[in-house]
């Protein structure tokens, strides 16, 4: 028999695919309406005057920081915002880096990813891991709900904090964006696990160069209930660094305890096809006591080559982690090397 969680999910399952008949006729008529009126809104945002801080990057109809939406939906005229407000450099480097803080809100598009790690652990092994990851536009449905390919680690809230991980499962789902427009967003994903989760963010610029993003998730896995709570602050400094500061903490109903992680991140623009980013991060538990799990320093060069959708990576980095409350702390150095083939069209 069903338990009430698996039973929820795949109603809700049901309930979004029901309406994607809707979705089509609304997004059918969006487009008969914009093909009979003119764009006064492009026209305005066009002549906005973007930020100075920012890195000098040429100005191109795929360059995140300075397209426009051509649509007017909410979620179209968040992104708007966003490219105002806080796009450079921001959006920048997580378009660079592909890290979905802020452009998961900020554009209805597609991006695939399919990236290969190669690590080597100074007192272990070496060890190989294939990745892919989705998030693509069901054609002819409206853009807010998309299909989500992924593993488990693209959604571990404290991957950045713990050491490279193997043991992923693959996910598929269906996210919808409900409501994204101007400081905040809202949206519901579902996956067959089965999993519901429902997520909200707030942003608030504090001036042109300092923005802080708060993010708050509840879920049901199974028989698992959970929440986290996440907090993002980001200064930039000039042309060329930007810092960013990241807190998160979560608990669910297993026994586990509390999970608590922070990070730190600066990131230095080089070139349109460069950029570095330099971290450090600790993550802890408190059950069946308090203690570092896993602590971090390193940093990561990445850059694009050869082609527009192809990049490499290199991140070496100092690792103390512990397997368990009783285990003996392991001090290792892990050198990394990705190669990413990275295809977008948002």
């Amino acid at each position: 028999m069903s338990s009430p969680s698996q039973t929820v999910v795949a109603v809700l399952i049901v309930s979004l695919l029901a309406l994607v008949p809707v979705f089509a006729a609304e997004q059918s008529s969006e487009r008969k309406k914009e093909s009979t009126q003119p764009s006064d809104e492009q026209t305005e945002v066009a002549g906005t005057k973007q930020p100075t801080a920012s890195p000098q990057i040429e100005v191109e109809d795929d360059d995140p920081c300075h397209s426009i939406s051509q649509q007017h939906q909410a979620i179209d005229r968040a992104f708007d915002y966003l490219n105002t407000k806080f796009c450079q450099p921001a959006i920048w480097f997580d378009s660079f880096f592909v890290d979905d803080r802020i452009e998961e809100d900020a554009r209805a598009g597609t991006v695939i990813r399919w990236y290969n790690d190669f690590s080597f652990y100074e007192k272990e092994s070496f060890e190989y891991r294939a990745n892919f990851k989705a998030r693509l536009n069901l054609p002819g449905v409206n853009k807010r709900l998309k299909l989500i390919l992924g593993s488990t680690e693209e959604d571990d809230l404290f991957a950045a904090s713990k050491a490279p991980n193997t043991d992923r499962e693959r996910e598929v789902g269906l996210r919808y964006d409900w409501y994204a427009k101007g400081r905040s967003s809202f949206n519901i994903q579902a996956n067959f696990k089965p999993k519901i989760e429902a997520r909200w963010r707030y942003a608030y610029p504090f001036s042109d160069n300092t923005v802080a993003r708060f993010t708050q998730k509840l879920y049901q896995e199974k028989k698992i209930t959970g929440q986290s709570s996440g907090l993002d602050v980001e200064h930039s400094f000039n042309e060329t660094f930007l810092l960013r500061w990241s807190g998160t903490a979560q608990y669910e109903n297993r026994g586990n305890g509390w999970e608590l992680g922070s990070s730190v991140q600066l990131y230095q623009y080089i070139s349109n096809t460069q950029a570095i980013s330099y971290q450090g991060a600790i993550h802890s538990v408190d059950e069946p006591y308090y203690y570092i799990q896993n602590a971090s320093v390193g940093f990561t060069y990445r850059q694009n080559f050869a082609r527009d959708w192809l990049f490499y990576s290199v991140t070496p980095e100092y690792n103390w982690s512990k397997e368990d409350a009783v285990s003996e702390r392991i001090h290792q150095v892990i050198i990394t090397f990705t190669l990413e083939f990275l295809f977008q069209n948002v």
